[in-house]
């Protein structure tokens, strides 16, 4: 009895103290608890003003684009007009091409008699617009009425002057129906799940208006209890900023960002209401209560977790024993590496995982959901490069096997390498966890992960680490000769004699969901002679590291000169367009451009005819690059006139934008001359821009082109004679002909001399049967 007692006043002591401690746990969790919503609270009342600001101007950007790209078409359609006009021909022809288009379900045309021409028919305007009035106003949006013809109810117009030879002969207007606008954009605030309005400044009348039933007025928002210092006045009257007051419709605040989109003099404002911005906040603070309730239950866990470590342990050497067999046969197998990285990436649940040592390797496999993430070129040189500079300045320091380097965790970042700090925000890198290695030659091998959430996964970095730099180091220094005779000397990559020899195998494989990516750089001869080869070989460098980058993993060579060859294999059609996609993003941070072909096989694939079905899709996206850029250079002349002089076609615009889908080529053709230039396209005929002797290349194109069959009716277009007299009869002459390749090409001349009596100036028009 002696000894009993003092075991059990022991025993209720612990207990007391257990009380005592819990309950100050208690207090110091709610206590944080309170702190943690009220904090949490401030934040998403800002996050969600700044959320607004950037919606508002997302939207504010598109409906400014959409209604200047919609003012543009209705000024191309008034030059149309004026032409009619001056040709002495009615409007039909304008009226009867139109069609939809943008935001304009309708046109019409006001005449200085003050009528209204429409494709429904005349209206009489005299008394309700005037016509001197209208044409002060030049090119402008009007306000918000009613519609004057069709069932449109109400819409706004805009108006573009019709001018021939000087003088303002008619107004052609752009029917814009308020709810078809209005439709448009109730959507995308739908999607933002937000409030839009959108009113004319010097009417009030909503434009865009997603609560109220009927088109209202902004002064529907004059008796609102506005909360803080806000008021109406401060709404309507500032150029931009914030506002909320109590909803009529709910019984809570809304909250507003209002600018002014200046190109049209309309006021914006997108609102959320007070549920929808602290949704998220709502929901955080119910999961904060449900963990404050559930802690008993968390630590009666505690056992559990304690157990299941142990299972970890036992998986991570298991992983360690794999991943280390692999490494072994790495010479065996060269996509051992690759799949040893991604034996770690899942381990470790993190984003990706890479390997890299001062000789300047470099391997990584990325998660598949993070393909959008994907460091590279001169980002990831900045990274690696200040991974070796963590390593030899603070890792050596401390001596630790195994380093996280974190954004949060280590403030020192912010403090003592802010460019690093910022950039793995940026790239959204919460954490880097690493092991380096360190011979007696100093060479340094580091492996590690981005943004692990397995703890476990710092055990096996530290196991394995040891045994990557030993495997990576012995395939580095094995084999050179096959190495050196295998790989093209300049970018690393696999040469043309590893193509040949991995077709055979992939042909005898036949893998499944196999994809062939043909790659050719644009002007690389031009940058050879304008800034050196060193400039070119700069860029084929760049593009084949690129390459590795995105498609790591699977087969890059080098074919020689400026194409590149990608083969994928087992990875389906849609994948591979993300990945082609992510290369091209990868290359607009440079000047360079390629052409890209792709083909695919699901099966039964054949290696030249995938190669060769590459290849001419390459061809043809390397003619449309040359095409678009000649487009580009011509529209972007400060001469406008220049492009007149080149086609003599006022509205070659219009006409290039119907033949683009299926014209070959397009000359200007002078008869008198024999002289040619191209237009606007590829060379087609030849590769000169300019030709002096058109006839002599048209010949030499009949003989090594055009189908023997159609020889004779292809050159008796070389009779200029007769050319002349059918343009002066009216007629066009035109001939459908075949090709050596079996293609089918219509041949179409125009006149361009712009008199009836004269034939001088002519179009070719080569065209797609």
């Amino acid at each position: 009895m002696k000894t009993e007692m003092p075991i059990r006043y022991a025993k209720k002591k612990r207990r007391s103290t257990v009380v005592v401690y819990t309950i100050l746990t208690v207090l110091l969790i709610s206590f944080a608890f309170s702190g943690v919503i009220a904090g949490m609270y401030v934040s998403t009342e800002e996050e969600a003003k700044e959320m607004l600001h950037i919606q508002t101007k997302q939207i504010k950007d598109d409906l400014t684009l959409q209604m200047v790209s919609d003012r543009e078409n209705l000024i191309t359609m008034s030059n149309f007009a004026s032409k009619l006009h001056t040709d002495g021909e009615s409007y039909d022809r304008l009226f009867e091409s139109f069609k939809p288009i943008g935001l304009f379900a309708n046109i019409g045309i006001m005449t200085p008699e003050n009528t209204f021409i429409t494709k429904d028919g005349e209206f009489d305007l005299n008394g309700k617009i005037s016509f001197a009035d209208q044409e002060k106003l030049g090119i402008h949006i009007s306000e918000r009425s009613n519609a004057i013809t069709g069932d449109y109810g109400q819409v706004i117009r805009s108006g573009v002057p019709i001018v021939s030879n000087g003088k303002t002969v008619g107004i052609l207007y752009g029917i814009i129906p308020v709810k078809t606008i209005n439709d448009r954009y109730r959507q995308m605030a739908s999607e933002l799940d937000a409030q839009l309005f959108v009113y004319e400044k010097n009417s009030g009348n909503f434009v865009i208006d997603t609560i109220h039933e009927n088109f209202a007025n902004v002064s529907e928002f004059k008796n609102r209890t506005y909360t803080g210092d806000h008021s109406y006045e401060e709404l309507i009257t500032n150029e931009n900023g914030y506002s909320s007051f109590m909803s009529i419709y709910r019984d809570e605040e809304l909250y507003l960002h209002y600018s002014t989109i200046e190109d049209f003099d309309w006021g914006i404002m997108l609102g959320r209401y007070e549920s929808q911005v602290f949704a998220k906040a709502n929901e955080t603070r119910n999961a904060l209560l449900e963990f404050f309730f559930f802690m008993i239950l968390i630590m009666l866990l505690y056992l559990a977790f304690v157990l299941r470590g142990e299972r970890r342990k036992a998986g991570t050497t298991k992983m360690a024993s794999d991943i280390r067999k692999l490494l072994l046969e790495i010479n065996q197998q060269h996509g051992n590496i690759h799949e040893a990285l991604k034996m770690v990436m899942k381990y470790a649940a993190a984003r990706s995982a890479f390997f890299v040592d001062s000789d300047g390797e470099f391997f990584h496999y990325i998660h598949q959901a993070y393909k959008d993430n994907l460091i590279c070129g001169e980002e990831r040189d900045f990274l690696v490069s200040e991974l070796f500079h963590f390593e030899a300045n603070v890792h050596n320091i401390n001596r630790t096997p195994v380093v996280t380097m974190g954004i949060k965790r280590n403030l020192y970042l912010k403090k003592k390498n802010e460019d690093l700090y910022k950039f793995l925000k940026e790239q959204k890198i919460k954490d880097i966890t690493f092991v380096a290695i360190t011979d007696k030659n100093n060479h340094v091998s580091i492996l590690g992960v981005l943004n692990k959430k397995n703890r476990a996964a710092r055990v096996l970095l530290e196991d394995i680490a040891v045994c990557f730099s030993i495997a990576i180091f012995n395939k580095k220094h094995l084999n050179k000769t096959e190495v050196a005779a295998t790989t093209d000397a300049l970018t690393g990559v696999p040469n043309r004699v590893s193509y040949k020899r991995d077709i055979v195998i992939f042909d005898e494989e036949k893998p499944l969901d196999f994809s062939c990516i043909y790659v050719d750089v644009n002007e690389l001869h031009i940058r050879n002679s304008k800034y050196g080869h060193a400039a070119g070989d700069e860029m084929l460098v760049y593009i084949a590291n690129t390459l590795k980058e995105v498609f790591y993993g699977q087969y890059v060579y080098r074919m020689g000169g400026d194409e590149f060859l990608v083969f994928i294999k087992e990875t389906s059609q849609e994948h591979v367009k993300e990945l082609v996609e992510l290369f091209i993003e990868s290359l607009k941070q440079t000047e360079y451009n390629v052409a890209i072909g792709t083909s695919y096989r699901a099966q039964n694939m054949n290696c030249d005819e995938l190669v060769r079905e590459a290849e001419i899709r390459m061809y043809e996206a390397k003619a449309q690059y040359y095409h678009n850029k000649e487009q580009i250079s011509i529209s972007n002349t400060e001469d406008k006139s220049y492009t007149q002089i080149k086609t003599g076609i006022l509205e070659i615009d219009t006409m290039i934008s119907v033949l683009k889908e299926h014209y070959n080529g397009i000359y200007r053709v002078n008869l008198d001359t024999d002289s040619a230039r191209r237009i606007l396209m590829p060379a087609y005929l030849g590769y000169n821009e300019y030709e002096e002797n058109f006839s002599r290349l048209v010949r030499k194109y009949i003989d090594e082109t055009v189908h023997q069959d159609f020889h004779r009716s292809v050159s008796s277009f070389l009779n200029y004679s007769a050319i002349r007299r059918q343009l002066l009869d009216g007629k066009i002459p035109r001939i459908t002909y075949k090709k050596m390749n079996g293609e089918i090409v219509v041949l179409s001349i125009y006149n361009l001399s712009g008199k009836q009596d004269e034939v001088r100036d002519t179009l070719w028009v080569f065209s797609k049967a």
